[in-house]
């Protein structure tokens, strides 16, 4: 009887086990999910989900895909993935089905702080469609490119090569200049002739980040801002294929010619590209049919691998040399003879250590520049030959921790950089004739830094705050000083500790509207140039300039306001800001000081300003692809000020206009494109620095674009259509002489490209 109670218990209570587990099989859920760029809609790889209710956090794998076992019928999800916006939802959890739920970021950078994204291209993927608001002019060089955006504008020494860009005013050492988030090669040539731009290779861009002003401190001491150029990145989740690409173009009034290409495997354990490039110029004459000097020739290639180790960490490599010759500088006292550049990039990146996302990379560059004044007339009296080198390397080394309160960025970075360099002076004529002089150009001047910043981003329905701080320690040093630096200043090293800070938010007041404010404070430690220059011809002026060591740093005070309207087929972007810079470097005449070259009226020695002000705003109206008919209308304007001595900074450019219309055709195959340009006079200019006034202008450019096939494309325009007779204020004189450098008159170009897949 025991026997037949214990029996029927055993039975009962496993049958009641059976059905509540049941019961609890029926009840549980599980949840898949997949997160998509939105724009791309590739999977983003190591993002992280933080699951509210029940405290637990995962990440995506290399599809993007992610799960959680849940018995509840709904769930709160906080997701987050540096360089996108983070995203919190409710949603609902469902039996598995096979099917995940698609859940899409948005990148950061389109709200956050004040930042311009240019895209230069969808890709090396054969295209299937075509990118309307490009810019019309077929440029290869960077600086040119640039101006295609609003309150950009270059600098122009040369004719064809070696933009320099000015941000709102900010210029040269104000600006910094990264490939990748990377720091890449720095000019040797003292008169910029090599600015950083000039050594990034387009082909190789698939967009551009401008971040104005004193915010982006992650990737170094922002001062005026920071110029970001992007390649693309590798793709190891897609069947393995090898591609093809090729750029054939010419211009008729400069005569340029550009030739493109390369090869490249994707897809796979490991991805491979290589590029390389050549491109000529000659002269071009301006629209009164004068002749301005601007022949070049510019050789380049890029050897690109990178290798997947895990599903969550990659190696990566870059190498790539440039070679330039014979680039003519009518604004300049010599031309560049040769211009070698060698740039190395190792890069590692895991998405998913310790939950966190750690980027590491070291860089270095050597570049070796030549110039001379062999083929000006001032040679049958002295010739001079300039030879320098520079060699720059550093670190960067980055993690970023997200999490539901927020998200942490640590890192820490530096720079060295070392220069040297001679000018040789042979005297043809007069009682020197036969004798040499040699200059100490660079006196091998040292410029290191080390940095370290914290940013923290916290999470808040509607807002988005960013809190960033950074410390940097510089030092300086000549080891090879001239005469008059070690009789007049003594000993050279100096050394610095500099603080940079900023905090700004952005909040969405309505399904349309958005606005931001930010304010912000950085150190920016002198040039190399303003440091160590020797009796050289630098400026803006004929004067020679003479570095000082004894520099304080600048420091930028700045705000700004943004305001943001994005309709279904409408955006309209608005930005104001006010800088207020203390010890700004300029220069100032030093009648003790002799020049060493003919021709200098006298010699300038770098000096803090103890207060000046830049402020202006920039505007933006475009349509969201909605329509065929493709708009986009901008403004910009700046003003700079010497509070000290109450007159206008030098190289402050002129209030712009620019409005480009496209209308697609036949599918997207065909696209007319018009671009006018209007440029007010700038009559807000330096006496001090012999500044002039200049006129204003207005420039109309046609491009027609056509997709002949899924792999060919063909473009064809007309730049400055009326053969319009300006230029830009901020281009130099012609050298020994007050008349302008002027900009191209009307030149017709056309350029094919072509994308193929082996397999």
């Amino acid at each position: 009887m025991r026997i037949l109670k214990l029996l029927v218990s055993t039975i009962g209570i496993s049958l009641l086990l059976a059905v509540l587990a049941g019961t609890l099989r029926a009840q549980q859920r599980s949840f898949e999910g997949k997160i998509l760029d939105r724009t791309t809609e590739q999977p983003v790889i190591g993002a992280h989900i933080h699951w509210q209710e029940e405290g637990q956090t995962t990440v995506t794998d290399k599809n993007g895909m992610f799960e959680f076992k849940t018995g509840k019928a709904e769930l709160t999800l906080h997701i987050s993935y540096v360089g996108y916006r983070d995203l919190k939802l409710q949603i609902m959890a469902e039996p598995a089905s096979g099917t995940p739920h698609r859940i899409y970021l948005n990148k950061k950078t389109h709200a956050m702080s004040p930042v311009t994204v240019l895209a230069r291209k969808q890709g090396r993927q054969p295209d299937q469609h075509m990118d309307v608001m490009t810019s019309v002019n077929p440029s290869h060089d960077a600086g040119t490119f640039l101006k295609d955006s609003p309150n950009i504008s270059g600098i122009r020494k040369g004719g064809g090569f070696g933009v320099d860009p000015v941000v709102r005013g900010f210029k040269k050492n104000q600006l910094i200049v990264q490939q990748d988030g990377v720091l890449q090669s720095q000019g040797a040539c003292p008169n910029r002739m090599d600015p950083p731009t000039s050594h990034i290779q387009m082909e190789q861009v698939e967009e551009i980040e401008i971040l104005k002003g004193p915010y982006a401190l992650k990737h170094g001491p922002s001062f005026g801002g920071v110029i970001n150029f992007k390649s693309q990145r590798p793709n190891y989740y897609q069947r393995p294929t090898f591609n093809s690409y090729m750029t054939i173009g010419y211009e008729s009034n400069i005569g340029r010619q550009r030739y493109a290409g390369g090869i490249e495997k994707e897809g796979g354990d490991w991805t491979t590209n290589i590029h390389g490039s050549f491109t000529s110029t000659d002269d071009y004459k301006d629209g009164s049919g004068n002749n301005v000097r601007a022949g070049l020739s510019n050789v380049e290639y890029t050897v690109e691998t990178s290798a997947r180790l895990t599903d969550v960490s990659n190696l990566s490599a870059r190498f790539s040399q440039g070679f330039v010759r014979d680039a003519e500088y009518p604004a300049l006292m010599m031309d560049m003879r040769e211009d070698n550049t060698t740039n190395l990039t190792l890069s590692y990146l895991n998405t998913s250590l310790r939950k966190g996302r750690l980027e590491t990379s070291l860089f270095g560059s050597y570049v070796d520049h030549q110039m001379d004044n062999l083929e000006r007339k001032m040679a049958r009296m002295v010739e001079a030959v300039t030879d320098v080198t520079t060699e720059t390397y550093g670190y960067d080394l980055s993690y970023t921790l997200p999490a539901a309160s927020g998200s942490w960025f640590v890192g820490t970075d530096a720079t060295f950089r070392a220069l040297e360099g001679f000018r040789n002076r042979t005297f043809q004529m007069g009682e020197m004739a036969g004798s040499s002089i040699r200059d100490n150009v660079w006196q091998g001047g040292k410029r290191n830094r080390w940095g370290t910043v914290v940013e923290y981003q916290p999470s808040i329905r509607d807002w988005a705050f960013v809190i960033s701080s950074r410390f940097d320690y510089y030092y300086s040093n000549a080891s090879d000083p001239d005469a008059y630096f070690k009789q007049q200043l003594g000993d050279l090293k100096q050394e610095h500790l500099g603080w940079s800070a900023s905090a700004g938010f952005t909040r969405e007041l309505s399904s349309r509207w958005s606005a931001g404010f930010w304010v912000g404070r950085a150190e920016r430690y002198p040039g190399m140039d303003e440091l160590f220059v020797n009796y050289l011809s630098i400026g803006m002026d004929p004067y020679e300039y003479v570095g000082n060591p004894r520099l304080n740093s600048e420091t930028n005070h700045q705000i700004d306001a943004l305001l943001h309207y994005s309709s279904r087929t409408l955006s309209v972007k608005t930005s104001v800001f006010y800088s207020y810079v203390r010890d700004y470097i300029s220069a100032a005449l030093r009648t003790d000081l002799q020049p060493r070259q003919e021709g200098a009226p006298g010699v300038k020695q770098f000096k803090n300003i103890d207060e000046a002000a830049l402020y202006g705003f920039e505007w933006t109206l475009e349509n969201n692809g909605q329509n065929r008919l493709g708009y986009e209308l901008s403004s910009a304007y700046t003003i700079g000020r010497n509070l000290s001595m109450q007159e206008d900074l030098p190289q402050i450019p002129a209030f712009e206009a620019n409005l480009k219309l496209d209308y697609r055709l036949f599918d997207d195959r065909l696209i007319p494109q018009i671009h006018l340009r209007g440029v007010a006079g700038q009559t807000r200019v330096a006496e001090s620095f012999d500044e002039r006034p200049t006129d204003g202008y207005l420039l109309t450019n046609l491009k027609l674009t056509s997709r002949l096939f899924s792999m060919l494309r063909l473009s064809a325009g007309v730049n400055n259509l009326f053969d319009v007779t300006y230029h830009e204020h901020l281009n130099r004189s012609l050298q020994g002489s007050t008349l302008p450098l002027n900009d191209p008159g009307r030149s017709i170009f056309v350029e094919l490209k072509w994308n193929g897949l082996f397999n």
